[in-house]
């Protein structure tokens, strides 16, 4: 887990988000959602993906939301933003989690949405405690699925649902590296749709929704071409999170898609009720 916390955890986050904002001339006293789009929403499909998410929850404003592996909040923002409930957000990353905390007092969007730095694999929190969980492109990372899955059903309320945006592994295979989620295939973890969406019945879980969104992945990423020389990357963008060579990582994921080595699913599941 620590070569996955480091890849995460790219030095003076904030700050260079902050000089990626001045430099394109963004206000800060009134800083938007809109504004931080290119650099918070780091996931297939950005904020496009996020509302369609969000529409697919029917989240109430009087939930209050886990978002696990939340990055530096753009989508757990985004979420409170366009549904009114409260968020809590938590990753691995203290970085990504300062600069979570940061951008979120600059929008002051602080009191309904919070962040902790920490484990899925061990929620710091109660049972049977949020009204709904909200995972954006976590499980690549994560080796021990079943431990990561068992955690959100543990603190998810009965009857309550958990959203999941999720690449999964296809037919194909070697992965090509690097892609976003991983510099190498250290760090990624993947296992094929099926076998995902069985570990998740196994845990307890009532699969309501599990939609195949492959084909709207290949068509956001089929303007890739293959990287030479030194990358042009604008002032704010996802390669502060992950690194200079993010088109290159782009370019691998446009070809793991289109080679069926990767596959990407949404779905929505349900907590039983407790008997």
């Amino acid at each position: 887990m620590k070569h996955i916390h480091g890849y995460y955890s790219p030095n003076n986050l904030y700050n260079s988000i902050i000089d990626g904002l001045n430099d394109i001339g963004k206000d800060l006293a009134s800083l938007s959602l809109e504004d931080l789009h290119p650099v918070d929403e780091f996931h297939i499909r950005g904020s496009t993906a996020t509302r369609e998410l969000i529409e697919l929850a029917q989240f109430t404003p009087d939930m209050h939301i886990l978002d696990v592996g939340c990055g530096v909040g753009g989508s757990t923002r985004r979420l409170s933003h366009e549904t009114g409930c409260c968020v809590t957000g938590i990753d691995l990353s203290d970085e990504y989690i300062d600069a979570a905390e940061k951008l979120t007092e600059l929008l002051n969007m602080q009191e309904k949405v919070k962040f902790h730095a920490g484990s899925a694999l061990e929620l710091p929190f109660e049972d049977n405690s949020f009204d709904g969980v909200w995972s954006i492109q976590m499980n690549m990372n994560v080796e021990n699925k079943g431990q990561w899955l068992k955690e959100i059903f543990r603190v998810l309320k009965p009857k309550s649902k958990a959203i999941l945006y999720e690449v999964c592994g296809n037919k194909n295979e070697p992965v090509y590296h690097p892609v976003p989620w991983a510099q190498d295939s250290s760090m990624s973890f993947l296992v094929r749709s099926e076998i995902f969406n069985d570990l998740i019945s196994s845990i307890g879980f009532l699969i309501e929704t599990w939609n195949d969104k492959t084909h709207l992945a290949q068509k956001a990423f089929s303007h890739m071409k293959e990287p030479l020389g030194e990358p042009e990357l604008p002032e704010l963008g996802v390669h502060l999170l992950v690194g200079n060579d993010i088109l290159t990582k782009a370019y691998n994921l446009s070809r793991n898609l289109n080679e069926e080595r990767v596959s990407l699913i949404e779905a929505v599941l349900v907590k039983p009720e407790l008997i």
